[in-house]
Protein backbone atom coordinates (compact mmCIF):
# COMPACT_ATOMS: atom_id res chain seq x y z
CA UNK A 1 0.00 0.00 0.00
CA UNK A 2 1.27 3.42 -1.08
CA UNK A 3 0.70 6.66 1.28
CA UNK A 4 1.76 10.00 0.38
CA UNK A 5 4.34 11.50 2.35
CA UNK A 6 2.39 14.30 3.65
CA UNK A 7 -0.26 11.50 5.54
CA UNK A 8 2.54 9.56 7.02
CA UNK A 9 2.05 10.04 11.04
CA UNK A 10 -1.83 8.58 10.34
CA UNK A 11 -2.27 4.67 10.90
CA UNK A 12 -4.58 2.76 9.78
CA UNK A 13 -6.48 0.32 11.92
CA UNK A 14 -8.83 -2.48 11.24
CA UNK A 15 -12.40 -1.93 11.43
CA UNK A 16 -14.03 -1.99 14.78
CA UNK A 17 -17.76 -2.56 15.77
CA UNK A 18 -19.56 0.41 16.96
CA UNK A 19 -19.95 1.58 19.96
CA UNK A 20 -23.29 2.23 22.20
CA UNK A 21 -24.47 6.40 22.69
CA UNK A 22 -23.12 7.68 19.41
CA UNK A 23 -25.28 9.12 16.67
CA UNK A 24 -23.72 10.39 13.67
CA UNK A 25 -24.76 13.11 12.08
CA UNK A 26 -23.73 15.07 8.17
CA UNK A 27 -22.13 18.53 7.93
CA UNK A 28 -20.07 21.10 6.16
CA UNK A 29 -21.59 21.83 2.78
CA UNK A 30 -24.06 19.35 1.01
CA UNK A 31 -22.70 16.52 -0.94
CA UNK A 32 -21.06 17.07 -4.28
CA UNK A 33 -22.19 13.87 -6.17
CA UNK A 34 -18.77 13.17 -7.58
CA UNK A 35 -17.39 14.33 -3.88
CA UNK A 36 -16.10 11.55 -1.23
CA UNK A 37 -17.42 11.15 2.25
CA UNK A 38 -15.21 10.21 5.19
CA UNK A 39 -17.65 9.78 7.74
CA UNK A 40 -16.16 9.42 11.55
CA UNK A 41 -16.20 6.41 13.30
CA UNK A 42 -18.61 5.92 16.36
CA UNK A 43 -16.57 7.25 19.09
CA UNK A 44 -16.57 4.79 21.80
CA UNK A 45 -17.41 6.52 25.69
CA UNK A 46 -14.16 6.78 27.72
CA UNK A 47 -13.72 7.11 31.28
CA UNK A 48 -11.22 9.48 33.17
CA UNK A 49 -10.01 9.06 36.78
CA UNK A 50 -9.99 11.41 39.35
CA UNK A 51 -6.73 12.17 40.76
CA UNK A 52 -7.09 9.79 44.07
CA UNK A 53 -6.86 6.88 42.73
CA UNK A 54 -3.60 4.85 41.79
CA UNK A 55 -2.94 1.99 39.23
CA UNK A 56 -5.23 3.99 36.60
CA UNK A 57 -4.46 6.46 33.97
CA UNK A 58 -5.48 10.40 35.09
CA UNK A 59 -6.29 11.46 31.51
CA UNK A 60 -8.31 9.33 28.63
CA UNK A 61 -7.71 9.73 25.02
CA UNK A 62 -10.62 9.68 22.74
CA UNK A 63 -9.72 7.66 19.59
CA UNK A 64 -10.99 9.83 16.13
CA UNK A 65 -11.14 7.30 13.01
CA UNK A 66 -12.94 7.70 10.06
CA UNK A 67 -14.43 5.60 6.92
CA UNK A 68 -14.67 6.56 3.17
CA UNK A 69 -16.58 5.80 0.18
CA UNK A 70 -13.44 6.62 -1.72
CA UNK A 71 -10.53 4.32 -3.17
CA UNK A 72 -8.08 7.15 -2.77
CA UNK A 73 -8.31 10.64 -0.78
CA UNK A 74 -7.01 14.02 -1.83
CA UNK A 75 -8.24 16.37 0.19
CA UNK A 76 -7.30 19.28 2.83
CA UNK A 77 -9.90 19.27 5.69
CA UNK A 78 -10.49 20.77 9.02
CA UNK A 79 -12.09 19.15 12.01
CA UNK A 80 -14.11 20.88 14.28
CA UNK A 81 -14.39 20.00 17.74
CA UNK A 82 -16.72 21.17 20.21
CA UNK A 83 -15.88 20.58 23.96
CA UNK A 84 -18.49 23.46 25.97
CA UNK A 85 -20.49 20.78 27.92
CA UNK A 86 -17.61 18.47 28.69
CA UNK A 87 -15.42 21.53 29.88
CA UNK A 88 -17.64 22.15 32.65
CA UNK A 89 -16.50 18.20 33.83
CA UNK A 90 -13.01 17.86 32.82
CA UNK A 91 -9.73 19.75 30.87
CA UNK A 92 -9.20 19.13 27.73
CA UNK A 93 -6.57 19.61 25.77
CA UNK A 94 -5.33 19.06 21.79
CA UNK A 95 -2.80 18.08 19.39
CA UNK A 96 -0.70 20.73 18.07
CA UNK A 97 -2.50 20.57 14.66
CA UNK A 98 -5.42 22.40 16.84
CA UNK A 99 -6.51 26.07 17.55
CA UNK A 100 -8.51 26.42 20.51
CA UNK A 101 -11.20 29.62 20.91
CA UNK A 102 -13.54 29.17 23.80
CA UNK A 103 -13.33 25.39 23.57
CA UNK A 104 -14.09 25.14 20.53
CA UNK A 105 -10.97 23.52 18.18
CA UNK A 106 -10.22 23.79 14.68
CA UNK A 107 -7.90 21.18 13.84
CA UNK A 108 -6.56 20.59 10.45
CA UNK A 109 -6.02 17.19 8.40
CA UNK A 110 -4.76 16.40 5.25
CA UNK A 111 -6.22 12.91 4.04
CA UNK A 112 -3.74 11.92 1.15
CA UNK A 113 -4.16 8.31 0.84
CA UNK A 114 -3.78 5.91 -2.65
CA UNK A 115 -5.37 2.07 -2.87
CA UNK A 116 -7.53 2.31 -0.20
CA UNK A 117 -9.84 -0.44 -1.07
CA UNK A 118 -10.38 -2.98 1.87
CA UNK A 119 -9.01 -0.65 4.26
CA UNK A 120 -11.30 -0.66 7.30
CA UNK A 121 -10.67 2.92 8.94
CA UNK A 122 -8.26 6.00 8.52
CA UNK A 123 -6.45 7.71 11.70
CA UNK A 124 -6.35 11.13 12.28
CA UNK A 125 -3.62 13.20 13.57
CA UNK A 126 -6.07 15.10 15.94
CA UNK A 127 -5.50 13.90 18.81
CA UNK A 128 -7.72 15.21 22.43
CA UNK A 129 -6.90 14.53 26.05
CA UNK A 130 -9.07 14.51 28.51
CA UNK A 131 -8.35 15.29 32.16
CA UNK A 132 -11.15 15.51 35.41
CA UNK A 133 -11.81 18.44 37.13
CA UNK A 134 -10.47 18.34 40.70
CA UNK A 135 -14.30 18.86 41.96
CA UNK A 136 -16.19 16.51 39.40
CA UNK A 137 -18.08 14.06 41.15
CA UNK A 138 -17.36 10.47 40.08
CA UNK A 139 -20.97 9.30 37.54
CA UNK A 140 -21.01 12.84 36.11
CA UNK A 141 -20.83 12.62 32.15
CA UNK A 142 -21.28 14.87 29.22
CA UNK A 143 -20.57 15.18 25.31
CA UNK A 144 -18.68 16.61 22.97
CA UNK A 145 -19.33 16.95 18.94
CA UNK A 146 -17.15 16.62 16.17
CA UNK A 147 -17.84 18.23 12.76
CA UNK A 148 -15.91 19.12 9.71
CA UNK A 149 -15.79 20.26 6.14
CA UNK A 150 -13.11 19.16 3.06
CA UNK A 151 -11.97 20.66 0.17
CA UNK A 152 -13.48 18.12 -2.05
CA UNK A 153 -15.03 15.68 0.71
CA UNK A 154 -18.06 15.51 2.14
CA UNK A 155 -16.73 15.38 6.36
CA UNK A 156 -19.66 13.13 8.43
CA UNK A 157 -18.94 13.89 11.81
CA UNK A 158 -20.83 12.64 15.33
CA UNK A 159 -20.33 12.99 18.96
CA UNK A 160 -18.77 11.23 21.77
CA UNK A 161 -19.37 10.82 26.05
CA UNK A 162 -16.87 10.66 28.71
CA UNK A 163 -17.62 9.80 32.13
CA UNK A 164 -15.68 10.94 35.34
CA UNK A 165 -14.53 7.31 37.17
CA UNK A 166 -15.66 4.14 36.57
CA UNK A 167 -14.51 0.34 37.71
CA UNK A 168 -10.99 -0.77 36.90
CA UNK A 169 -10.37 -4.87 36.76
CA UNK A 170 -7.01 -5.27 36.89
CA UNK A 171 -6.79 -8.90 36.70
CA UNK A 172 -3.58 -10.94 38.10
CA UNK A 173 -1.54 -13.15 35.79
CA UNK A 174 -2.51 -16.70 35.37
CA UNK A 175 -0.51 -19.65 35.89
CA UNK A 176 1.91 -20.83 33.09
CA UNK A 177 2.53 -24.73 32.89
CA UNK A 178 4.33 -26.59 31.49
CA UNK A 179 4.74 -30.50 31.06
CA UNK A 180 1.48 -31.22 30.55
CA UNK A 181 0.13 -34.66 29.72
CA UNK A 182 -1.66 -34.98 26.59
CA UNK A 183 -5.43 -36.25 27.37
CA UNK A 184 -5.55 -34.68 30.76
CA UNK A 185 -7.64 -31.71 31.93
CA UNK A 186 -6.17 -28.02 34.04
CA UNK A 187 -7.67 -25.83 35.72
CA UNK A 188 -6.62 -22.67 35.39
CA UNK A 189 -7.91 -19.79 37.47
CA UNK A 190 -8.68 -16.51 36.52
CA UNK A 191 -8.93 -13.66 39.48
CA UNK A 192 -9.26 -9.92 39.48
CA UNK A 193 -9.46 -6.68 41.43
CA UNK A 194 -11.56 -3.59 40.73
CA UNK A 195 -9.34 -0.42 41.46
CA UNK A 196 -11.82 1.73 40.10
CA UNK A 197 -14.20 4.03 41.81
CA UNK A 198 -17.26 2.83 40.97
CA UNK A 199 -19.03 -0.16 40.98
CA UNK A 200 -19.94 -2.63 37.98
CA UNK A 201 -23.18 -4.03 37.61
CA UNK A 202 -22.67 -7.24 35.92
CA UNK A 203 -19.06 -8.56 34.37
CA UNK A 204 -18.54 -10.07 31.38
CA UNK A 205 -14.84 -12.00 30.26
CA UNK A 206 -13.81 -13.33 26.87
CA UNK A 207 -11.45 -16.63 26.71
CA UNK A 208 -9.37 -17.67 23.73
CA UNK A 209 -7.78 -21.16 23.50
CA UNK A 210 -5.52 -21.34 21.08
CA UNK A 211 -4.98 -24.61 19.00
CA UNK A 212 -4.55 -27.84 21.22
CA UNK A 213 -6.85 -26.76 23.62
CA UNK A 214 -10.45 -26.72 24.17
CA UNK A 215 -12.71 -25.26 26.91
CA UNK A 216 -13.76 -28.65 29.02
CA UNK A 217 -17.17 -26.96 30.19
CA UNK A 218 -19.78 -24.87 28.23
CA UNK A 219 -21.47 -22.77 30.89
CA UNK A 220 -25.37 -21.32 29.59
CA UNK A 221 -24.54 -18.05 31.03
CA UNK A 222 -21.34 -18.62 28.45
CA UNK A 223 -22.00 -18.27 24.44
CA UNK A 224 -18.60 -20.50 22.28
CA UNK A 225 -16.99 -19.68 18.99
CA UNK A 226 -14.94 -21.63 16.77
CA UNK A 227 -12.59 -18.90 16.00
CA UNK A 228 -12.15 -16.85 13.18
CA UNK A 229 -8.23 -17.33 12.83
CA UNK A 230 -5.87 -20.06 12.83
CA UNK A 231 -3.88 -19.00 16.06
CA UNK A 232 -7.49 -18.95 17.79
CA UNK A 233 -9.41 -22.36 18.44
CA UNK A 234 -12.19 -21.58 20.35
CA UNK A 235 -13.74 -18.60 22.42
CA UNK A 236 -16.23 -18.33 25.28
CA UNK A 237 -17.80 -14.56 25.82
CA UNK A 238 -19.83 -15.04 29.39
CA UNK A 239 -21.80 -12.37 31.54
CA UNK A 240 -22.10 -12.85 35.11
CA UNK A 241 -24.47 -10.85 36.80
CA UNK A 242 -24.22 -8.87 40.23
CA UNK A 243 -22.65 -5.92 41.88
CA UNK A 244 -18.43 -5.86 41.63
CA UNK A 245 -17.81 -2.86 44.05
CA UNK A 246 -15.06 -0.91 44.33
CA UNK A 247 -11.68 -2.51 45.84
CA UNK A 248 -13.70 -6.42 45.96
CA UNK A 249 -11.46 -9.16 44.78
CA UNK A 250 -13.09 -11.87 42.85
CA UNK A 251 -12.28 -15.19 40.38
CA UNK A 252 -14.33 -16.85 38.41
CA UNK A 253 -16.38 -19.95 39.79
CA UNK A 254 -15.49 -23.10 39.03
CA UNK A 255 -11.82 -22.26 37.52
CA UNK A 256 -11.26 -22.19 33.64
CA UNK A 257 -10.77 -26.49 33.13
CA UNK A 258 -8.98 -26.95 29.56
CA UNK A 259 -8.44 -29.98 27.68
CA UNK A 260 -5.08 -30.85 26.46
CA UNK A 261 -5.54 -32.52 23.13
CA UNK A 262 -3.37 -34.60 20.93
CA UNK A 263 -2.20 -31.46 18.86
CA UNK A 264 -0.58 -29.91 21.93
CA UNK A 265 2.11 -28.37 22.43
CA UNK A 266 3.27 -24.55 22.79
CA UNK A 267 -0.50 -23.54 23.81
CA UNK A 268 -2.15 -19.86 25.67
CA UNK A 269 -5.26 -19.28 27.11
CA UNK A 270 -5.92 -15.67 26.51
CA UNK A 271 -8.53 -14.01 29.22
CA UNK A 272 -9.97 -10.43 29.26
CA UNK A 273 -12.32 -9.20 31.83
CA UNK A 274 -14.25 -6.24 32.31
CA UNK A 275 -17.68 -4.76 33.42
CA UNK A 276 -20.80 -6.00 31.19
CA UNK A 277 -20.92 -3.57 28.00
CA UNK A 278 -17.26 -2.57 28.21
CA UNK A 279 -16.74 -1.71 25.01
CA UNK A 280 -13.27 -3.86 24.43
CA UNK A 281 -15.09 -6.37 25.55
CA UNK A 282 -17.56 -5.77 22.71
CA UNK A 283 -15.14 -4.92 19.81
CA UNK A 284 -13.41 -8.14 20.68
CA UNK A 285 -16.30 -10.38 20.37
CA UNK A 286 -17.47 -8.60 17.30
CA UNK A 287 -18.16 -10.74 14.08
CA UNK A 288 -17.96 -14.27 15.50
CA UNK A 289 -20.62 -16.70 14.99
CA UNK A 290 -21.84 -18.11 19.21
CA UNK A 291 -23.60 -20.65 20.23
CA UNK A 292 -25.10 -20.77 23.98
CA UNK A 293 -23.81 -23.23 26.25
CA UNK A 294 -26.12 -25.36 28.14
CA UNK A 295 -24.25 -26.50 31.47
CA UNK A 296 -24.23 -24.81 34.89
CA UNK A 297 -24.06 -21.32 35.70
CA UNK A 298 -20.02 -19.49 35.49
CA UNK A 299 -20.36 -17.34 38.29
CA UNK A 300 -17.80 -14.85 40.74
CA UNK A 301 -16.54 -15.61 43.95
CA UNK A 302 -15.81 -13.33 45.97
CA UNK A 303 -12.35 -13.36 47.70
CA UNK A 304 -11.81 -9.82 49.45
CA UNK A 305 -15.01 -7.95 49.42
CA UNK A 306 -15.04 -3.88 48.39
CA UNK A 307 -16.82 -1.40 49.64
CA UNK A 308 -19.91 0.57 48.46
CA UNK A 309 -19.99 4.05 47.67
CA UNK A 310 -22.81 6.85 46.39
CA UNK A 311 -21.40 6.99 43.10
CA UNK A 312 -23.86 5.01 40.21
CA UNK A 313 -22.40 1.64 38.77
CA UNK A 314 -20.60 2.09 35.69
CA UNK A 315 -19.67 0.24 32.48
CA UNK A 316 -16.64 2.51 30.79
CA UNK A 317 -13.99 0.93 32.12
CA UNK A 318 -10.70 3.19 33.19
CA UNK A 319 -7.54 3.01 31.44
CA UNK A 320 -4.86 1.44 33.86
CA UNK A 321 -1.48 1.29 33.80
CA UNK A 322 1.91 0.21 34.25
CA UNK A 323 1.46 -3.74 35.64
CA UNK A 324 -2.25 -3.06 36.29
CA UNK A 325 -4.69 -4.34 33.33
CA UNK A 326 -7.47 -6.45 32.49
CA UNK A 327 -6.02 -8.56 29.64
CA UNK A 328 -3.71 -11.81 30.77
CA UNK A 329 -2.67 -14.71 28.95
CA UNK A 330 -1.32 -17.71 30.27
CA UNK A 331 1.27 -20.14 28.70
CA UNK A 332 0.50 -23.92 28.54
CA UNK A 333 3.10 -26.18 27.45
CA UNK A 334 2.13 -30.02 26.81
CA UNK A 335 4.60 -32.80 26.76
CA UNK A 336 4.09 -33.54 22.99
CA UNK A 337 6.30 -34.34 19.65
CA UNK A 338 6.11 -32.87 16.30
CA UNK A 339 8.35 -34.44 13.66
CA UNK A 340 8.82 -32.26 10.72
CA UNK A 341 10.34 -33.96 7.46
CA UNK A 342 11.15 -32.87 3.66
CA UNK A 343 11.29 -34.88 0.49
CA UNK A 344 13.07 -34.46 -2.55
CA UNK A 345 13.14 -35.27 -5.93
CA UNK A 346 15.16 -36.85 -8.55
CA UNK A 347 15.09 -35.78 -12.74
CA UNK A 348 16.87 -36.65 -15.37
CA UNK A 349 17.51 -33.97 -18.00
CA UNK A 350 20.15 -33.01 -21.03
CA UNK A 351 22.84 -30.43 -20.86
CA UNK A 352 20.90 -26.99 -21.76
CA UNK A 353 17.73 -28.28 -20.82
CA UNK A 354 15.43 -26.43 -17.87
CA UNK A 355 14.05 -28.78 -15.07
CA UNK A 356 11.40 -28.12 -12.32
CA UNK A 357 12.08 -30.19 -9.07
CA UNK A 358 9.05 -30.84 -7.02
CA UNK A 359 10.14 -30.84 -3.07
CA UNK A 360 7.94 -30.88 -0.22
CA UNK A 361 8.27 -30.07 3.70
CA UNK A 362 5.66 -31.82 6.14
CA UNK A 363 4.50 -31.76 9.78
CA UNK A 364 4.11 -35.15 10.55
CA UNK A 365 2.45 -33.98 14.06
CA UNK A 366 0.72 -35.12 16.73
CA UNK A 367 1.65 -31.38 17.71
CA UNK A 368 0.59 -28.18 15.73
CA UNK A 369 3.17 -25.62 16.65
CA UNK A 370 2.36 -21.99 17.45
CA UNK A 371 4.96 -19.72 17.55
CA UNK A 372 3.10 -16.93 19.17
CA UNK A 373 6.52 -14.21 19.44
CA UNK A 374 5.98 -14.06 15.52
CA UNK A 375 8.77 -16.21 14.13
CA UNK A 376 8.35 -18.58 10.96
CA UNK A 377 7.20 -22.03 12.19
CA UNK A 378 9.22 -25.10 9.73
CA UNK A 379 11.61 -23.70 6.87
CA UNK A 380 14.06 -25.51 4.47
CA UNK A 381 17.31 -25.02 2.97
CA UNK A 382 17.84 -26.35 -0.82
CA UNK A 383 21.46 -26.92 -2.03
CA UNK A 384 21.19 -27.58 -5.78
CA UNK A 385 22.80 -30.10 -7.12
CA UNK A 386 26.15 -29.16 -8.83
CA UNK A 387 26.08 -28.52 -12.56
CA UNK A 388 22.76 -26.85 -12.33
CA UNK A 389 21.91 -22.70 -11.49
CA UNK A 390 19.06 -21.73 -10.26
CA UNK A 391 15.99 -20.39 -13.11
CA UNK A 392 13.07 -19.49 -10.47
CA UNK A 393 11.84 -18.57 -7.87
CA UNK A 394 14.00 -15.73 -6.68
CA UNK A 395 14.12 -17.43 -3.20
CA UNK A 396 14.21 -21.02 -4.69
CA UNK A 397 17.05 -22.19 -1.94
CA UNK A 398 14.83 -22.03 0.51
CA UNK A 399 11.49 -23.48 1.34
CA UNK A 400 9.25 -21.67 4.39
CA UNK A 401 5.22 -21.66 5.14
CA UNK A 402 5.79 -18.52 6.04
CA UNK A 403 3.37 -18.59 8.88
CA UNK A 404 4.02 -18.83 12.83
CA UNK A 405 1.71 -21.84 13.01
CA UNK A 406 2.07 -25.41 11.52
CA UNK A 407 -0.82 -27.39 12.21
CA UNK A 408 0.02 -31.32 12.23
CA UNK A 409 -0.31 -33.06 8.67
CA UNK A 410 0.17 -29.66 7.11
CA UNK A 411 2.62 -30.33 4.19
CA UNK A 412 4.10 -27.09 2.32
CA UNK A 413 5.05 -27.52 -1.41
CA UNK A 414 7.80 -25.80 -3.05
CA UNK A 415 8.98 -26.18 -6.86
CA UNK A 416 12.63 -25.65 -7.94
CA UNK A 417 13.44 -25.17 -11.87
CA UNK A 418 17.31 -25.15 -12.65
CA UNK A 419 19.20 -25.29 -15.52
CA UNK A 420 21.41 -27.90 -16.50
CA UNK A 421 24.37 -26.60 -17.03
CA UNK A 422 26.55 -29.49 -17.23
CA UNK A 423 25.55 -33.45 -17.08
CA UNK A 424 27.25 -35.06 -14.12
CA UNK A 425 25.82 -38.45 -13.70
CA UNK A 426 24.37 -38.56 -10.17
CA UNK A 427 24.57 -35.40 -9.58
CA UNK A 428 23.32 -34.54 -5.77
CA UNK A 429 21.58 -31.70 -4.20
CA UNK A 430 19.48 -31.63 -1.09
CA UNK A 431 16.64 -30.53 0.94
CA UNK A 432 17.38 -30.09 4.75
CA UNK A 433 15.46 -28.56 7.53
CA UNK A 434 16.54 -25.25 8.81
CA UNK A 435 15.83 -24.57 12.26
CA UNK A 436 17.74 -21.14 12.81
CA UNK A 437 20.12 -20.44 15.47
CA UNK A 438 18.21 -22.14 18.31
CA UNK A 439 19.05 -25.00 16.59
CA UNK A 440 17.14 -28.12 16.12
CA UNK A 441 13.81 -27.77 18.55
CA UNK A 442 12.80 -30.41 21.65
CA UNK A 443 9.47 -31.03 20.18
CA UNK A 444 11.12 -32.61 16.98
CA UNK A 445 12.67 -36.19 18.22
CA UNK A 446 13.46 -37.54 15.33
CA UNK A 447 16.60 -35.60 13.18
CA UNK A 448 16.68 -38.24 10.66
CA UNK A 449 13.95 -37.42 7.95
CA UNK A 450 15.11 -33.87 8.49
CA UNK A 451 17.65 -33.98 5.08
CA UNK A 452 16.71 -35.62 1.78
CA UNK A 453 18.00 -35.93 -1.54
CA UNK A 454 17.49 -34.14 -4.55
CA UNK A 455 19.20 -36.38 -7.77
CA UNK A 456 19.59 -35.00 -11.16
CA UNK A 457 20.82 -37.54 -13.85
Amino acid sequence: MKHSSKRRALALVAAVGAAAGLALTGVGPAQAADQPVIALQPVGPVAVSPATLTGVSKTAMPYLSFTTTANSLSTEATLTIDVTQLAQIADVSFSDNCTVVQHVASCGESFYFDDLSGVGSIGALTQMTVRAKADAPAGASASYTVSGTADSATIVGGQGTVEIGGPAYDEAQPKNLTDLAVGTTLSEGVRFTNRGDRAADGTQVLLWASPGIGFARHFANCEYSGGDQPMVAEMALCTIPGLVLPGETAALSPAVRLNVESTAYYTYMDAMIAPAGDTNIQQSAAGQQWTQGTGGQLTLKVITPGTANDAPSGTVSLTERGVHGNYRIAALQAANTADFSVSGASATAAEGDTVTLHLSMTNNGPATIFYRSGDIVGAADIQLPPGTSLVSPANGTHCSDRTIISPAGEVTDCTVTVHVDQVIPGAQGSITMSWGQAGHPAFDTDASDDTAPITLN
